[in-house]
């Protein structure tokens, strides 16, 4: 089994302390960083207006190849100062929730940072966290920062 983290940027450190725990039981440990690929989201808006559909754009920016590289190397090296070896793997989708889904496995379990509202329930997850958590094809845990901060 793989331990995959996701990073994005903003809460590395944090992310990584709340992950210990879970990650000292996998032997493969990897940093994931997930953007949009302007081509794929391009072609699905295309597709999605042919059939009837319009896909909304993403109300964010989405980060590119570049500093996603940079996001999972910064992943790696967080990583290797908590103790664990990890490898960098940069995800590319029509945005950072159809990347991330798609690149699950039964076999690889992915933790993300997510539910920065301190409510519990469905809404307490931003659009990209619940996307991956309704469509992972392996397990997903969801690391609580908000909640862990406020336990501490």
């Amino acid at each position: 089994m793989t331990a995959a983290l996701c990073f994005d940027g903003l809460e590395d450190e944090r992310l990584v302390e709340a992950a210990k725990p879970f990650l000292a039981a996998y032997p493969k440990i990897e940093s994931w960083c997930a953007y949009g690929d302007i081509a794929e989201r391009t072609l699905a808006i295309a597709v999605g207006r042919h059939h009837g559909s319009h896909p909304e754009p993403p109300d964010h920016e989405s980060l590119d190849a570049e500093q996603a590289t940079a996001i999972a190397d910064r992943g790696v090296e967080l990583l290797a100062r908590a103790g664990f070896t990890a490898i960098a793997r940069t995800l590319a989708g029509r945005d950072p929730g159809h990347a991330l889904a798609h690149a699950t496995r039964p076999d690889v379990v992915l933790l993300i940072a997510a539910g920065h509202r301190e409510e519990s329930g469905p809404r307490s997850v931003g659009h990209i966290a619940r996307f991956v958590i309704d469509h992972a094809k392996g397990p997903v845990f969801v690391l609580r920062l908000a909640l862990l901060e406020r336990m501490r």
